[in-house]
């Protein structure tokens, strides 16, 4: 029983703190609903995150993460920024196109699907853990190729992840 909640109350309080810095209210209500509701998260997370065993998934390293934010909202600023010049000039087209990623985890593919969503000006449409596809909607000046395109998502996103020292 001990091993039991061992293993899962750093689940717990990880998502009980993430609660409590989206909701920035520590009425009683409030409190009651996030222990609840982290409560019944962290019991369905079983065979999803972790299992008897431990966790399945083991994460990346803290400086990792954090140059990945640093660098992930640089490129949303900049993207914002091209993005609405490239609006008010009318020099880009859409553009529908696969990237091939060379992470075997789904988790990082999520990461990756979902940091090209956050880039203002790109959509990530579809995202395949199997085959390691995830499919793009972006503005493109006229005439770039789908390799070019694929080599920037690479360049921008995969390479900070790939690291095999930091997984």
């Amino acid at each position: 029983m001990i091993a039991y909640i061992k293993l899962r109350y750093k689940l717990f309080l990880v998502l009980l703190v993430f609660w409590f810095l989206l909701a920035l209210n520590f009425r009683i209500e409030t409190i009651i609903a996030g222990i609840f509701i982290c409560g019944v998260v962290t019991a369905a997370s079983y065979n999803v995150l972790y299992d008897d065993k431990g966790y399945m998934y083991h994460s990346i390293k803290m400086r990792t993460i954090i140059v990945y934010v640093i660098f992930l909202f640089a490129e949303i600023f900049k993207s914002a920024v091209l993005y609405v010049y490239n609006l008010v000039a009318h020099s880009y087209e859409p553009v529908v196109f696969d990237v091939k990623v060379d992470l075997d985890d789904a988790v990082l593919l999520g990461i990756i699907a979902n940091s090209i969503t956050l880039t203002p000006g790109t959509i990530t449409i579809d995202s395949d853990s199997r085959t390691h596809r995830i499919t793009v909607l972006t503005l493109a000046k006229p005439g770039t190729t789908a390799e070019e395109l694929e080599a920037n998502v690479k360049n921008k996103f995969e390479r900070l992840l790939k690291q095999k020292g930091d997984l």
